[in-house]
C-alpha cells in the first residue's frame, strides 16, 4: 500500500467541483508541492563473522524522505490522487528535497534538470504479478524509462544517536557528507518505494587530498542494503605510514549483514626528511628510517576512539577487544637495526594535516605506560660526523614512543602527504653495559644484532631534555636521563681493590659515561663528588670509601675529572665482536689527613679496570688494575705504617696480585718502647710472602731474629712480622704486627731471671680491632749441703687480649718450695694463684690452691686446698628480674593498703 502525504507552498486550488485544479497562488512566481515518503532506509545491524551476535541483527527505519516540485506560472495539477500522483512533467525542486535514501545521510539534487518518473498506474505483468508503485529521479534528457547518473549532495548534517554497527559508521557519514561539498556522490540509480529506496551510488574522491575518504559505493535494494563499501586514507600513529582502509559489507543469505574492515600499508617504508624532517635534528628520535615487516595487507577491526572522529586504535579482527602488534624496524644514524612490536593509531585523512594536538595528548598519555618489546642495539645520541662513535649505544629490551605536533604548515604537509606529527622517543628500556660488566656476577655475552632477549638488568632512560633541545655541545656530552637513578657499586676488586665507588646513576655521558648527581650540574660541566657519589645512609657508611674506612669524596680536590665509564664496541673485517667497558679515574687528591690517611701527593690515585664481553656469548674477562701511592696509615695513635705504594692487578688467566712497598713504620703512645725494634722490619726487596684466595689478597713479611747473647743475658726465639690484607670485599685493610707468637714465644735470661712472652697488633684502617699479649717472668734458687738440699722458685704472667672491643685478662702467680733429707724424706709446697674476667666482664673471678706434698721413703701423700671467690660490678636488679611474672608483680602491689579518698 502506497501512503504518500503532500504539502503545498504558494499552491491554491481552483476550479468546480469534479475539476479542482492546483496553481500557484501568486501570479508569476512558481508553487512547490511537497511529497513525504515513507522511511525509505533501514539501519541494519553488520557484524563481522567472528561477532557472538551473528544470527540475530537489529534494525531501525530512518525519518521520512521529501520530494519538492515546481509548480511553474501558469501550470495547474489536477487536484486528484491521479492527478497528483502524475508529477512527471513536473521539475523537480532542489529546496525542499531531502532524501534519506541511505541511513543517517540526507541528499539533495545537486542540479535543477530533473524530473521524477513513474506510472500512475498498477502494471501487471504476464505472470499475474503487480509491480510496487515506485519512483526514480533522472536528468529530463534522459530516456524516460532509465534513471541517473544524477548528482547529490548533503543537505543537512548526518544523524547521529547510531545505536550498533551498520554499513556505515558515523564518522564515514560525516566524511560522505563533507566530501560532497568538493564532488557530488553519483547516483546511477535511485528509486523512492512503498518499501523503501533501491540506490546505486558511487563517490570518487582520490584527486582531494584533504579529504580523507578516497571512494564511495553503496547498493541498496528496498531501503536494504546490499553492498557498501568505503575506502579512506590516513596514516599510522606515532610513525607516520600512510594507509589505507577499506571498510567492506556485504549482504549473506544466512548471516544478514557481514562486514570487513581491510587496513593496506601504502608505503612500508618511511624516512624523516625534507618537510618531514624530525625537530632539533632529529634528536628526540634517534631513528632515520621506520617500515612495517608485517602485516602489510590484514584484516582489523575498529578499536577504541582516539578524539572526536579524528582515529581509533587498530585492534585484532579476529580478537576484537586486543590491539593488533605490528612488527616493524627501524634503523638508527650508526645503521643498527632495531626489531620491536607495537600497536598503532589510525588517523583519518581529513584530520592528518591539521591541529593534533588534542589527541597527540591523549596518544601520549598511554604511550608513556605502553611498554613496546624491543631487540637491538641503539645508538641514543647522534655521533661526531664522519665517525661510528658506539659511545652511547645500548642493548634495547623495550621502547615507549609517543609524538609531536608537527611545525610544518597545512599545506606543506598535504602536499608532501604527510601525517602532522612526528615520533619521539618518551623512554627506553635497555641494559647498560657500565652497569653490568662491572657489577658482579661477572656479564655473560651479548648479541650483536637483534637477540632474542636482552641479558641483565633492564633500565628505564630518557633522552636529557637539554640535549633534545640543543645537542651534545650544549650540555658537556650528556645525553640520557635515568629517573629511577640504579644503584652503581662495583665490587672493590672490580675498580682496583683500593678504593669502592658508589654512585647512584642519574644520566649518561658520551665521554664519561655513567653520571652520577644532578645532570644540570654534569651539564655544567663541573663536578661535586659529595653529590655525584652516593649519600652515606647513617653514620658508619661509606659507599664511597678508600681503603675500606676512608670517606673517599672528602678527599677529592673540587673540580676534579669524575670517573670515565664508557662502552664501545669492538669490531673484526667490519662486524661487531665484543663490547668493552673501560673504567677509568685519576682525581686529584687533597694533601691532608683524614681520620687515620695522611696523604702527600695528588695524584695518588689511579683506578682503571678494561671488562671485554664477547658477541659470541662467552664470559666476560677483565683486567683491572688499581695504585694508591705515597701515603700513611695511623692506627689508635699507636703504630703509624708509611706506604710508598699499593698497587692491585688482576688479569685474565692470572692469579691477582697485590703488590706492597713500605717505608717507615714506627709506634707511639705506650709501644713507642717498640721503635727499638723497627730496625729489623724487613724491606721489600727481602721478598714477601703472598696468598691470594677468593676473598683478597694478604702480603706478609717476616724475620727471625738470631740468638743473642752477651754475658748473663740471653734473648731467644724473637721473630718480628707484619702483614697486609687488601679484602675483594671493600671492607676495611687489615694490618698485623706481631712479635713471635704463642706457640714459640720470645725468650730473655739474665742471671736467675728469666722469662717471655709474644706480642700481635691487630689494627683496621682508624682503628685498633686486636691486641693479644703475653708475659710471662719468673726467678729460681737452689741450696744442697749434701745430706739436705732445697729449692724455691717463683713465677708469674699476665695474658692480655682484645678482638672487637670484647676483652679479656688474665694473671697468675706460682710460688714452689721443696725440701729434701737423705733421699728418704722429701716435701714440697706449692701456691697456684690466678686472676682472670669473664666473658661478660661484669664478675672478676680469683681462684687459689695450696698443695702440700709429703714422701717418705715408699710412702706419699698429696694434699690440696682450693678456694673461688668472684668479684661482681654490682648494680640494682632490673624489672624483669624482680618480677618475672605478672603473677609476682600482683601480689606485690596486693601487700598494700588500698588508698583512701582524700575527699
Amino acid at each position: 500500500m502506497l501512503v504518500l502525504d503532500f504539502t503545498f507552498s504558494n499552491i491554491s486550488r481552483s476550479g468546480t467541483a469534479g475539476a479542482v485544479v492546483l496553481g500557484p497562488t501568486t501570479p508569476g512566481t512558481a508553487g512547490t508541492i511537497t511529497v513525504h515518503f515513507p522511511p525509505q532506509s533501514a539501519l541494519e545491524e553488520a557484524t563481522s563473522l567472528t561477532a557472538a551476535n551473528l544470527y540475530t541483527k537489529r534494525v531501525r527505519y530512518s525519518g521520512e524522505s521529501t520530494v519538492a516540485l515546481r509548480v511553474p506560472p501558469g501550470t495547474s495539477v489536477p487536484f486528484t490522487a491521479d492527478g497528483l500522483l502524475s508529477w512527471t512533467a513536473l521539475q523537480a525542486a532542489q529546496a525542499g528535497t531531502v532524501l534519506e535514501c541511505v541511513w543517517g545521510l540526507f541528499f539533495r539534487p545537486a542540479a535543477a534538470d530533473l524530473v521524477w518518473r513513474h506510472v500512475t498506474a498498477p502494471v501487471t505483468g504476464s505472470s499475474g504479478a503487480t509491480g510496487i508503485w515506485h519512483t526514480r529521479i533522472a536528468p529530463a534528457s534522459a530516456d524516460p524509462y532509465k534513471g541517473g547518473p544524477v548528482g547529490l549532495v548533503g543537505v543537512a548534517s548526518p544523524r547521529g544517536g547510531q545505536p550498533f554497527p551498520s554499513s556505515l559508521s558515523a564518522p564515514h557519514r560525516q566524511q560522505i557528507h563533507n566530501a560532497t561539498g568538493a564532488r557530488p556522490v553519483t547516483a546511477n540509480g535511485l528509486v523512492l518505494s512503498a518499501l523503501g529506496a533501491s540506490v546505486d551510488l558511487a563517490g570518487d574522491w582520490k584527486d582531494f587530498p584533504a579529504l580523507g575518504i578516497t571512494g564511495y559505493r553503496h547498493r541498496s535494494a528496498g531501503g536494504r542494503d546490499i553492498v557498501v563499501q568505503v575506502d579512506e586514507r590516513g596514516f599510522l600513529l606515532p610513525f607516520g605510514l600512510p594507509v589505507q582502509v577499506t571498510t567492506r559489507t556485504e549482504r549473506r543469505l544466512d548471516f544478514g549483514l557481514v562486514q570487513s574492515v581491510r587496513l593496506t600499508v601504502l608505503k612500508p617504508e618511511i624516512t624523516y626528511e625534507g618537510v618531514a624532517a624530525l625537530p632539533n635534528g632529529g634528536r628526540a628520535f634517534p631513528f632515520v628510517r621506520v617500515r612495517v615487516d608485517q602485516p602489510t595487507e590484514t584484516e582489523i577491526s575498529v578499536g577504541t576512539m582516539l578524539g572526536d572522529r579524528v582515529g581509533y586504535w587498530v585492534h585484532r579482527a579476529d580478537a576484537p577487544a586486543m590491539t593488533l602488534p605490528f612488527a616493524l624496524s627501524a634503523d638508527d644514524r650508526l645503521g643498527h637495526r632495531v626489531h620491536f612490536t607495537a600497536p598503532l593509531v589510525f588517523i583519518r585523512g581529513e584530520f592528518a594535516y591539521g591541529d593534533l594536538s588534542g589527541p597527540l595528548a591523549t596518544y601520549e598519555n598511554i604511550a608513556k605506560n605502553l611498554p613496546l618489546p624491543a631487540t637491538g642495539r641503539l645508538a641514543l645520541a647522534e655521533a661526531e660526523s664522519g665517525t661510528t662513535d658506539e659511545k652511547s649505544t645500548v642493548d634495547i629490551a623495550e621502547l615507549r614512543v609517543g609524538a609531536v605536533q608537527s611545525q610544518a604548515t597545512s599545506a606543506q604537509l598535504m602536499a608532501a602527504g604527510r601525517l602532522a606529527a612526528h615520533p619521539r622517543l618518551l623512554s627506553v628500556g635497555a641494559r647498560i653495559p657500565a652497569l653490568d660488566a662491572l657489577a658482579p656476577p661477572a656479564s655473560t655475552g651479548v648479541s650483536a644484532a637483534a637477540p632474542p632477549a636482552v641479558t641483565g638488568t633492564v633500565h628505564q632512560l630518557k633522552l636529557y631534555d637539554k640535549y633534545v633541545a640543543g645537542g651534545l655541545a650544549a650540555t658537556r656530552q650528556v645525553y640520557a636521563s635515568l629517573p629511577n637513578a640504579p644503584g652503581f657499586a662495583p665490587p672493590p676488586a672490580a675498580s682496583g681493590a683500593v678504593a669502592a665507588l658508589a654512585l647512584p646513576v642519574s644520566g649518561l655521558s658520551a665521554t664519561t659515561g655513567l653520571v652520577g648527581g644532578k645532570l644540570d650540574t654534569a651539564a655544567a660541566g663541573q663536578f661535586d663528588p659529595g653529590a655525584y657519589f652516593k649519600k652515606p645512609a647513617g653514620p658508619g657508611d661509606l659507599p664511597t670509601r678508600l681503603l675500606g674506612v676512608i670517606d673517599l669524596t672528602k678527599l677529592i680536590e673540587p673540580g676534579t675529572v669524575p670517573p670515565k665509564i664508557i662502552t664501545t664496541v669492538k669490531y673484526a673485517n667490519g662486524k661487531p665482536t665484543a663490547v668493552q667497558t673501560e673504567m677509568t679515574w685519576r682525581p686529584t687528591i687533597k694533601v691532608t689527613t683524614i681520620g687515620s690517611l695522611t696523604t702527600t701527593r695528588p695524584d695518588s690515585l689511579d683506578i682503571s679496570s678494561i671488562t671485554l664481553a664477547g658477541f659470541d656469548g662467552a664470559p666476560s674477562v677483565a683486567e683491572v688494575r688499581g695504585e694508591l701511592r705515597d701515603f700513611k696509615l695511623t692506627f689508635a695513635n699507636i703504630l703509624s705504617i708509611e706506604f710508598r705504594r699499593m698497587a692491585f692487578t688482576s688479569r685474565p688467566g692470572a692469579t691477582p696480585d697485590l703488590d706492597v712497598k713500605i717505608g717507615n713504620v714506627g709506634f707511639d703512645g705506650d709501644l713507642r718502647f717498640l721503635n727499638k725494634l723497627r730496625n729489623y722490619l724487613p724491606s721489600p726487596a727481602s721478598g714477601p710472602r703472598i696468598n691470594v684466595d677468593a676473598k683478597g689478597v694478604e702480603v706478609g713479611y717476616g724475620l727471625a731474629v738470631p740468638t743473642v747473647g752477651a754475658g748473663v743475658f740471653l734473648l731467644q726465639n724473637l721473630a718480628l712480622s707484619i702483614n697486609v690484607r687488601l679484602p675483594f670485599d671493600g671492607t676495611a685493610v687489615r694490618t698485623i704486627f706481631r712479635v713471635s707468637s704463642p706457640d714459640h714465644p720470645f725468650l730473655v735470661t739474665v742471671s736467675l731471671l728469666g722469662g717471655g712472652g709474644c706480642f700481635s697488633l691487630t689494627v683496621e684502617s682508624g682503628k685498633v680491632t686486636g691486641l693479644e699479649a703475653q708475659l710471662e717472668f719468673g726467678a729460681a734458687a737452689a741450696l744442697d749441703l749434701g745430706v739436705a738440699s732445697g729449692s724455691v722458685s717463683i713465677t708469674a704472667g699476665v695474658y692480655l687480649k682484645l678482638d672487637n672491643g670484647a676483652s679479656k685478662l688474665k694473671g697468675f702467680l706460682r710460688a714452689v718450695g721443696a725440701l729434701e733429707v737423705l733421699g728418704i724424706v722429701s716435701v714440697s709446697v706449692e701456691f697456684y694463684l690466678s686472676l682472670e674476667t669473664t666473658d661478660n666482664r661484669k664478675e672478676i673471678v680469683g681462684r687459689a690452691v695450696v698443695t702440700v706434698r709429703v714422701r717418705v721413703a715408699f710412702f706419699s701423700q698429696s694434699v690440696s686446698l682450693p678456694m673461688e671467690r668472684r668479684f661482681g660490678a654490682g648494680g640494682d636488679p632490673s624489672y624483669s628480674d624482680a618480677f618475672p611474672t605478672q603473677n609476682a608483680w600482683s601480689k606485690r602491689c596486693a601487700a598494700f593498703a588500698a588508698m583512701e579518698d582524700a575527699s
